[in-house]
């Protein structure tokens, strides 16, 4: 018998939220005229959410900040921000998002950079991060979907994040 876990119902949640956003980012983008190169693309975000795999912990999975990105090309985007991390600390990242990949309007590739606030990560100080992500873009709005690893000191979860164009 297949039981639904939480995480589960997490995801579902998600995918069910974003499917009216790709579908406004794929009519957005139908309708854009054609350009034989493209402008560089600046977004600004508000943080977002996390659901974390191991239920039994009060991890804070409201994670507002500000960040901003700087899509260079369909495939890189330079990223930095501040959000409060799910230890309740505030958190500093700058990476690449390259995605070399895309299904319909979902681009898919992997956030590699730098990022602090985690205690028990280099007594919270800066360490290498890289996380797979997923990124659905419309004209105004888009989302960022990224996938944190379980590893030895980290509790692995899902993260959601809005972002607005502003160019």
């Amino acid at each position: 018998m297949f039981v639904r876990s939480p995480g589960f119902r997490f995801v579902s949640a998600l995918l069910a939220l974003s499917l009216p956003l790709a579908a406004h980012a794929a009519q957005d983008d139908a309708a854009a005229p054609a350009t034989a190169a493209s402008a560089p693309e600046i977004w600004l975000n508000v943080g977002g959410f996390s659901r974390h795999f191991d239920r039994s912990n009060r991890y804070n999975e409201r994670n507002f900040g500000f960040g901003i990105e700087w899509r260079t090309s369909e495939q890189f985007a330079f990223m930095a921000g501040v959000y409060d991390n799910s230890l309740g600390k505030h958190s500093q990242y700058a990476a690449v998002n390259w995605q070399p990949w895309s299904l319909g309007p979902v681009k898919l590739g992997a956030a590699i950079g730098v990022m602090n606030g985690y205690p028990s990560l280099k007594r919270g100080g800066t360490f290498f991060a890289a996380l797979p992500m997923a990124s659905i873009e419309g004209r105004r709005f888009g989302i960022n979907l990224g996938l944190i690893p379980s590893m030895k000191n980290v509790d692995g979860a899902f993260m959601l994040q809005f972002k607005l164009r502003v160019n």
